[in-house]
């Protein structure tokens, strides 16, 4: 048959988006979620894409947009200024993603969901790591007021889950309507990569649409696979980063429990130090992925014995098996006594709490300072009325203002630490 025959025998044609949709239903796995008639999970109904699903979209968004591109320069563990080879926010959010294709093609289930999940669920993330974080929900909690300056207040408290919800739903400014409007699925993923904290976190005009908000774990199994993903990510590459760094010694870490697991089953130490550690990564690695595997499809065969469905997984299903699950919590404990609590990485955090803290201060006194699309719009819109204007106003009337308060942990948490640094050297420096 020729190539280039005509008919529906043709053979030379291009894919559009319901083959994709028809190979979803016929090759992914029954309990894989499907991205056909997604497009009505979106806050705004488009037209469909003529060749390109509706995950597809939402990842394609994602990673043009600007929040994803300013990961790179956002710390992991490490400051970005302090190497060339330790991870940074953009490069453990590729490994998750790696990480989480992996399992998911294996067990059967949708990659585009998942990709689209593991690209975005970092996004909301504030500079200088989880120190920056925390800064942010002791404002926000009211327990930091920054002598006086803010009134102690409870606004809702910070998480960057809730973060990159918030930045994918409003934040972002590329297309006629706000954020970038994607799918449910994608965005419940995105929030429950890692846990709720429901009683600290109540984030102002929360539009909680297909985010099933009762529900302690993604609905779909394509959300938990990028969930774990990221907790395996983060064990590995901060202790491959601690031993590169020199804050542990191979010696030191043979003794963890796991590491012995990983060698009885072949890893052994050799003379060359560079080309162990590369093997026990892997290997570690390995051992997570694959555990992970074969305790998914047994909870996955219980969950269908006891509902007889494949959809809505209000359980976790994607976990670690009995006997590995505390090896990797000592692990992950060992990685945070020994390598993340340490003076190098405190005075980066030191840093952080430096840096948020004036900045903050510094917005609240003068509004003006911000230089963003978004604290323009905020301005026009919700002060119009009033008459304030942030070049010549007086701020006062709006610092204590709720909206106002957010705006401006919007404005820090979206900078990368580099351009944090900058703007406190330009207004202190």
């Amino acid at each position: 048959m020729s190539l280039f025959s005509s008919g529906e025998d043709r053979l030379l044609k291009l894919r559009g988006r319901e083959d994709f949709e028809e190979w979803e239903d016929r090759y992914l796995a029954p309990y894989a979620a499907k991205s056909a008639e997604k497009n009505a999970t979106r806050f705004y109904i488009e037209d469909e894409h003529p060749y390109r699903t509706n995950f597809q979209r939402d990842r394609d968004r994602i990673i043009h947009s600007r929040s994803f591109r300013r990961l790179k320069h956002k710390r992991q563990v490490f400051m970005v200024t302090t190497g060339d080879h330790y991870r940074t926010r953009l490069t453990h959010t590729l490994e998750v993603a790696q990480i989480s294709r992996t399992m998911g093609r294996s067990l059967g289930l949708n990659e585009d969901l998942i990709e689209a999940i593991a690209l975005g669920h970092d996004i909301g993330h504030t500079p200088f790591g989880h120190m920056g974080e925390e800064v942010f929900h002791k404002i926000l909690r009211g327990a930091e007021t920054l002598e006086g300056a803010l009134d102690g207040k409870d606004l809702g408290g910070f998480k960057h889950n809730y973060q990159s919800v918030r930045v994918v739903d409003d934040l972002e400014k590329k297309y006629v309507f706000e954020g970038l409007n994607l799918t449910g699925a994608v965005r419940e993923g995105i929030l429950k990569h890692t846990h709720l904290n429901r009683h600290q976190i109540q984030y102002p005009n929360w539009n909680t649409s297909h985010l099933f908000m009762d529900q302690d774990v993604s609905v779909t199994l394509e959300g938990q696979i990028v969930a774990i993903s990221d907790e395996i990510a983060q064990r590995t590459h901060d202790l491959e980063d601690g031993i590169r760094a020199g804050h542990v010694a191979i010696d030191e870490i043979r003794k963890v429990d796991i590491i012995r697991y990983v060698e009885e089953a072949g890893l052994r130490p050799g003379e060359d130090e560079f080309l162990y550690i590369n093997s026990l990564i892997k290997r570690l690695i390995h051992v997570l992925v694959t555990d992970v595997l074969e305790e998914s499809l047994n909870r996955l065969e219980h969950f269908y014995r006891k509902n007889h469905r494949w959809s809505f997984f209000n359980e976790s299903i994607i976990n670690f098996s009995a006997k590995i699950d505390p090896l990797q919590k000592d692990l992950d404990h060992f990685i945070d006594q020994k390598i993340i609590r340490r003076p190098g990485v405190y005075w980066a955090d030191n840093l952080a709490v430096l840096v948020i803290r004036q900045l903050f201060r510094a917005y609240l006194k003068s509004p003006g300072e911000m230089h963003s699309y978004p604290t323009h719009q905020y301005f026009q819109g919700k002060f119009r009325e009033a008459g304030f204007r942030v070049e010549n106003g007086d701020p006062s009337a709006i610092q204590k203002n709720s909206d106002f308060i957010r705006l401006i942990a919007d404005y820090i948490a979206g900078m990368t630490d580099s351009f944090a640094v900058k703007e406190y050297e330009r207004l202190f420096g």
